[in-house]
C-alpha cells in the first residue's frame, strides 16, 4: 500500500513542452519510459449507480475507483488497482493480473478459487460493490523521478475515451474519442511526504489550471 499527495493540472501544449524539458534536465525518466513515454491503457468499474463517477463529480473527499490496467497494451503485465482518494491525497492497492481473470472480476456467477491474498480480496470487494466494466480511458504518458525520494512528476497527452471492452486493453490500434482538446496535456505532481522544493518550482512555473475531476470523469463525460 503506498499513500502519497496527487497533485492535477491542466496545461497547453506549449507549457508541456517547457516543463517536460525542465523535468528532463532534472529528474530521471521513468523506468516504464526508456522510449520517453508509454501507452496507459485503464478498464475502469463501476456499479449501476455509477456511484463512482457521481462522488467525483459531486465532491466526495473520499472516493474509489477499481481499474485493470496495461502499458503499452502489453498482455504479459497486467494490474488490478483499487485507489482510494482522500483529498489530494492517494492510497493505491493493486495485484498482478492474469488476462484470462478479467472477465472473471464482472461475472457474479464465476468462481475464485484461483485468486489468493490481495488479488483475492479486491476480487471480492469489487464482486460485494456489483462492480461492472464502465469504460476504457487510454493516454500517452510522460513520468519523470527523482531518485533520491518517491517524487514523481507525469504529462499525460493524448486522453480519450473507448467503449469497456477488454480486448482494448491489449489493442493499441484503435481510436477513441478525445476527452480533452488535443493541445491540453494533464500534468500530475506526486510524492509521499517531501516534495523537493525544484520540482515544485518547476510545476509552479506554468500557471496551470488545478484539475479537480479525474481523467476517469472526463470520459465518462465525452462517452454519454
Amino acid at each position: 500500500m503506498a499513500t502519497r499527495h496527487e497533485e492535477k493540472f491542466l496545461i497547453d501544449y506549449r507549457q508541456y513542452v517547457l516543463l517536460r524539458n525542465r523535468a528532463e534536465a532534472a529528474m530521471q525518466p521513468d523506468e516504464n519510459a526508456p522510449n520517453g513515454s508509454y501507452l496507459i491503457t485503464s478498464l475502469y468499474y463501476d456499479d449501476r449507480r455509477d456511484s463512482a463517477l457521481d462522488e467525483k463529480l459531486d465532491g466526495v473527499r473520499v472516493h474509489t475507483k477499481y481499474r485493470v490496467r496495461t502499458y503499452d497494451a502489453n498482455a504479459g503485465f497486467i494490474r488490478l488497482e483499487r485507489k482510494v482518494k482522500r483529498g489530494i491525497m492517494t492510497e493505491k492497492h493493486s495485484a498482478v493480473l492474469g488476462r484470462e481473470e478479467i472477465p472473471l472480476l464482472s461475472d457474479p456467477a464465476a468462481e475464485l478459487q484461483q485468486f489468493t491474498g490481495r488479488k483475492l480480496v479486491l476480487a471480492t470487494d469489487m464482486r460485494s460493490r456489483g462492480l461492472l466494466p464502465s469504460i476504457i480511458v487510454r493516454y500517452r504518458r510522460d513520468a519523470f523521478v527523482y531518485p533520491e525520494t518517491d517524487a514523481r512528476l507525469t504529462f499525460d497527452t493524448h486522453v480519450e475515451a473507448l467503449p469497456p471492452s477488454v480486448d482494448h486493453l491489449f489493442d493499441a490500434s484503435g481510436a477513441g474519442i478525445p476527452a480533452l482538446p488535443l493541445n491540453t496535456v494533464v500534468m500530475e505532481v506526486k510524492y509521499g511526504e517531501y516534495l523537493p522544493s525544484f520540482i515544485r518550482k518547476i510545476s509552479a512555473v506554468c500557471g496551470g489550471m488545478q484539475l479537480s475531476v479525474s481523467k476517469y470523469a472526463l470520459c465518462r463525460e465525452v462517452w454519454h
